[in-house]
């Protein structure tokens, strides 16, 4: 099977709150055998709100299906700058970019000011430029909600587990 058709990372924990300092932290594993390159980003979120179908086709068509629990449509706002000291998210991010190594492991920390604000922590796959000739190229993205505080529900009001 190619590379780019068993991308798979663990993700502990998959639902985050910051803590008293407003950091919040998650690590990732890779489960394959070849190294990846990963992105992240953080971008304000919604619960509340329906996607719109034009968010939702072009997230899906640009940049894959996020790997998410089944929601009632979360809103995921317009993708935002990159999130760096004095952003208007208020939104420090380290590492914003990482490689990893067969079977490796990451911690990805950020630190979210504003924490009035629901946010998701977007960890995207950079593709591999040796494959780029090879016919479709899949880029995986994982979606992790980032609540307000740990008081906030793990699963929100309304949403079903299949």
């Amino acid at each position: 099977m190619a590379p780019w058709a068993q991308a798979a990372l663990n993700i502990t924990p998959p639902q985050l709150a910051p803590d008293d300092q407003g950091v919040i932290a998650t690590e990732v594993k890779s489960s394959l055998a070849a190294p990846t390159r990963w992105s992240v980003r953080v971008i304000p979120w919604d619960p509340g709100l329906t996607e719109p179908p034009s968010a939702a086709a072009s997230n899906v068509a640009t940049q894959g299906a996020p790997a998410t629990l089944s929601t009632p449509s979360p809103h995921l706002m317009p993708p935002s700058p990159l999130a760096i000291p004095g952003h208007p998210l208020g939104v420090e991010i380290s590492p914003r970019f990482f490689s990893l190594a067969g079977h490796g492991r990451q911690v990805i920390r950020a630190r979210i000011m504003d924490r009035s604000r629901h946010y998701r922590l977007l960890i995207e796959q950079i593709p591999d430029d040796a494959l780029s000739n090879q016919g479709v190229n899949f880029r995986f993205r994982f979606s992790l909600p980032i609540y307000r505080s740990r008081q906030d529900p793990l699963i929100p009001h309304g949403v079903t587990i299949h």
